[in-house]
């Protein structure tokens, strides 16, 4: 029994190293329906384990294998069903880069904040 648990606990490990994680912002994806259309073309992809559409922010958070798939294959996927998709950047990429430190999408980015160290 302790070895099928450990088996498990190894397959589980490997699974969630080989994940990834993108967000796409989907420009034209304005109603139900289309929302719809976005998460059935990714998940078509079989290296896709999990798509949450935001159609309010228009905006598609998708984990899938790394080593099955790219974010370039998955935004061309996108594009072959006519949607505009783009890689959103974290809302903390955003702050790198100088932008004001807003979480535009609700704190969904996954984004990590910076910590603020004392000088």
């Amino acid at each position: 029994m302790k070895k099928i648990v450990m088996m498990m606990f190894a397959a589980l490990f490997a699974m969630n190293v080989l994940a990834e994680n993108v967000n796409f912002k989907v420009a034209n994806m304005h109603c139900q329906n289309c929302a719809n259309r976005v998460e059935k073309t990714l998940k078509a992809n079989e290296a896709v384990s999990e798509v949450k559409v935001d159609l309010e922010s228009h905006a598609v958070s998708v984990s899938f294998d790394a080593e099955k798939t790219s974010v370039e294959a998955l935004q061309k996927a996108l594009a072959d069903a006519k949607f505009e998709a783009e890689v959103a950047k974290s809302c903390c990429e955003k702050k790198q880069e100088g932008q004001e430190e807003k979480h535009e999408c609700g704190g969904k980015c996954g984004g990590k904040k910076e910590k603020k160290t004392q000088e």
